[in-house]
């Protein structure tokens, strides 16, 4: 028997505990949509003013900012080598851009940029100041004056002048100096000196002799904020990548600007890439002209020695012998001449490669080496040394694609140095049977005339000087023919627009964004109200948190305003709130069996202001209306209350009765109502709690009973002391009062648990001071200066009793 006890206790805990949890849970989690709704119609007028002043901010911010206009153009990428047509073919050139993402980078390279800015007037910014100064527009080859500026220092840089026409030749030209606004008068065609800076300012077409006293400012723009301006606003993308064509746009608040912007970037690239395409050439016809400068020098040796040795000789025969002997060391000679060549150039190579030089001024010498092979590996070591030349220009050196084209360029050399070892090993053993076979006809021809051996000599120099400088001007020639054939083919499909309408600021976008905002802020009003507020504010809510039935509701009106809890219902018998109290008193009548008549009935609350007291004695006052007799103890001898709804002194009551000092007879007081009394707290103790736990307190309670048909006692709040939970043993009825929008949603749980600890299983609950919609209420202060409120019609009346007495008075 004890194991089940025992058990049974430990299954009571675990139940008691989960119910506990339950209930806190549910006291608070959850979503009140009543909660919500009332507090939207409290805040309905910031939910609506706050989008509303969210969408007036964005009509003042598109009225207030400039528009921003972008224009674009289109380009189609392609180049092609027109002078292939003569068959004379630049194995260094390519037929087109490789790679679309290159040319888009040398697009926005400031190799353009500098170029776009030196040829565009974009040194100086002028501007015309905006009313208020706000939203100022910039006049872009149109301003009414101009500025030379003839000396300035860094200080005058990318900073505002103000410059205000004062009449048709003055002005006054300001600017900040360490802080401080200093003014220089001026006239227009005389210079405005200063220690950092000399400007001469001068009228343009623009000017308009009524603009005087106009307020206008000019900026002189330095080349690293015209560069930053330009790669900021300009945008460049790949409109066709098959087609390779390509679109520039560029955006600004002037159009004007932005369209010649677009243009002269449009001009600027075709040019430049059409020098970039050029340069190889270019160097290529500079190293021939230095070769042939060499050439021509020795060639008019050759040629006076050959005159010289005429002029002494009076004769250029020479006899058949030395012809032929010549004539064979002439061969040799030649083929010596071609192999000593080819050597200087395979060692010219191996020292350019080895350097890791340029081989663009090689290229006119690559035909005259000994092995094709060895010809095209030096053309593509030098388009590949071309193509990092323009990678160069566009990207930086740690770039995938300028590493990719190193290590090509290196493979290359490799391959290409051992392939001239290889040559020059073959070339010697050339040139070795070559010098051989020449000692042996030089020993033969020593025999001969030396003046035909000498004349033999000069001639076979010059000739070969001759056919030498004849090949230098053939490859200078067809160099130039490929320089004029290459023609750009960069077509503008389309030029430059004109913008009519602005890419920003977007009405829509801007419209629909403050109205998001406006409404989340709204929301968010809204969703942080609703968490912050942790007060009961309706019925739904209290019928949600607690498991007690809720006995009635009382409603607020506002007709008088009272410091303490007052006796109305029976000046008010047909106010609202007399009403809901005589809802209070039929619902009361379902908690009792028929055949009880005697009651005892006890109201209490979590706190003080919650109005226990006002209930207590209206809920009497509407009883003891129906016939009943009732009486009313006021047992909260801390802060007794009940006297003063009644006007009546506090000199005795329960605290002198329960110690004998007053007899229950002196103690009873009447009001206004014929079977209502009431027995005051008397003069507060220092032990409340030890005087009900007196047997006295019983026996007053049924010396009442047998008085009285219903006793109603006003006792302390719970949740400060537990005197109210020791009164509450005692009655037949215990009233839980909770105040909507005041007690706290935590109060709850305290009834939850003087329910579950103490089995108050008749414990009912009334919900007090609940506004409905603002059409009733009332309102009382329990010693917090509140007040009690009547129905609106009641006041409205009263209000058009008093504006008629006014009016009558006026008469």
């Amino acid at each position: 028997m004890a194991l089940f006890n025992g058990r049974s206790a430990d299954f009571q805990e675990a139940s008691t505990s989960s119910s506990q949890n339950d209930e806190e849970e549910d006291v608070l989690g959850g979503i009140d949509f009543v909660k919500i709704l009332s507090i939207v119609r409290k805040n309905i007028v910031w939910i609506l003013l706050i989008p509303a002043l969210f969408l007036f901010g964005g009509y003042m911010y598109l009225r207030y900012t400039s528009p921003v206009y972008e224009s674009s153009s289109s380009i189609k990428l392609e180049v092609k080598q027109k002078a292939n047509v003569l068959g004379i073919t630049d194995p260094t050139q390519n037929e087109g851009p490789g790679n679309i993402s290159g040319e888009i980078e040398l697009i926005r390279s400031r190799l353009i940029y500098d170029e776009v800015i030196s040829r565009m007037d974009l040194a100086i910014s002028y501007y015309a100041y905006g009313r208020s100064r706000i939203k100022n527009e910039e006049r872009f080859l149109n301003s009414p004056f101009r500025v030379e500026v003839l000396r300035a220092d860094g200080f005058s840089y990318d900073r505002p002048f103000d410059l205000t026409i004062t009449d048709e030749d003055q002005f006054v030209l300001t600017c900040t100096d360490n802080g401080q606004e200093v003014s220089y008068p001026g006239r227009f065609g005389r210079p405005v000196r200063t220690g950092r800076f000399e400007f001469l300012f001068r009228k343009t077409p623009f000017y308009d002799p009524q603009s005087s006293n106009t307020s206008y400012y000019f900026v002189l723009n330095s080349v690293d904020a015209l560069n930053g301006y330009l790669s900021k606003n300009l945008r460049v993308d790949v409109i066709n990548p098959a087609a390779n064509i390509i679109g520039i746009f560029f955006k600004d608040k002037n159009i004007r600007k932005a369209h010649d912007i677009v243009n002269t970037i449009d001009s600027v690239y075709l040019s430049k890439t059409k020098e970039l395409k050029n340069k190889a050439n270019k160097q290529k016809i500079a190293f021939l002209e230095e070769q042939l400068k060499r050439t021509e020098d020795k060639l008019q040796e050759y040629e006076l020695q050959l005159e010289q040795f005429v002029v002494r000789n009076k004769s250029s025969d020479v006899s058949a012998e030395v012809s032929k002997y010549a004539g064979k060391i002439d061969e040799l000679l030649q083929a010596r001449s071609e192999q000593t060549m080819q050597m200087t150039l395979l060692n010219r190579l191996q020292e350019l490669i080895g350097n890791k030089g340029d081989l663009s001024t090689f290229i006119p010498s690559v035909p005259l080496l000994p092995d094709p092979q060895l010809q095209t590996y030096t053309n593509d070591i030098n388009r590949l040394q071309q193509e990092r030349a323009m990678l160069a220009s566009t990207t930086r050196e740690t770039t995938f694609a300028f590493q990719s084209k190193e290590k090509q360029i290196r493979l290359a050399r490799e391959s290409a140095s051992a392939l001239i070892s290889q040559n020059r090993k073959l070339l010697m053993e050339k040139i070795g049977r070559t010098d051989a076979g020449l000692r042996k006809l030089e020993n033969e021809f020593a025999g001969l005339p030396a003046k035909g051996t000498e004349y033999t000599r000069v001639k076979r120099l010059k000739d070969l000087t001759e056919k030498y400088y004849t090949l230098m001007l053939d490859k200078k020639a067809e160099l130039g023919i490929a320089e004029a054939g290459t023609v750009e083919e960069f077509v503008v499909l389309s030029p430059a627009s004109n913008p009519t309408v602005p890419i920003a600021p977007d009405r829509m976008i801007i419209y629909a964004g403050c109205a998001v905002m406006g409404l989340f802020i709204s929301m968010l009003l809204v969703t942080s109200r609703y968490f912050l507020h942790d007060t009961i504010a309706n019925q739904r809510e209290l019928e949600r948190t607690t498991s007690a039935p809720i006995l009635g509701i009382i409603p607020a009106y506002i007709r008088e305003k009272m410091n303490v809890s007052r006796l109305i219902v029976h000046r008010n018998p047909k106010a609202s709130i007399s009403e809901a109290l005589r809802s209070v008193r039929t619902n009361m009548e379902f908690m009792f069996p028929n055949s009880q008549r005697k009651r005892i009935i006890s109201v209490t609350s979590t706190i003080s202001g919650e109005g226990k007291t006002f209930v207590a004695i209206n809920l009497g006052g509407v009883i003891a209306l129906s016939g009943a007799r009732v009486v009313i103890l006021d047992l909260d001898m801390r802060r007794p209350k009940v006297h003063t709804a009644f006007d009546e002194e506090n000199y005795n009551g329960i605290s002198t009765l329960l110690i004998g000092k007053h007899t229950l007879a002196e103690c009873i007081r009447s009001s206004p109502i014929e079977t209502l009394d009431f027995i005051a707290a008397g003069p507060t103790p220092p032990n409340p709690s030890e005087l009900i736990l007196r047997p006295e307190f019983d026996t007053l309670l049924k010396e009442l009973h047998l008085k009285y048909d219903v006793i109603i006692i006003d006792t302390p709040p719970i949740g400060l002391v537990t005197d109210g939970v020791l009164v509450m043993r005692k009655v037949d009825l215990p009233i839980y009062v909770v105040r909507a929008d005041y007690s706290k949603r935590v109060f709850i749980k305290n009834i939850n648990k003087l329910i579950r600890n103490n089995n108050f299983s008749k414990l009912a609950v009334i919900l007090n001071a609940l506004k409905n919609n603002g059409q009733f209420g009332y309102g009382y202060g329990y010693g917090y200066g509140s007040s009690y409120y009547d129905d609106d019609d009641e006041v409205k009346s009263k209000g058009i009793k008093k504006l008629k007495g006014l009016l009558s008075k006026i008469k």
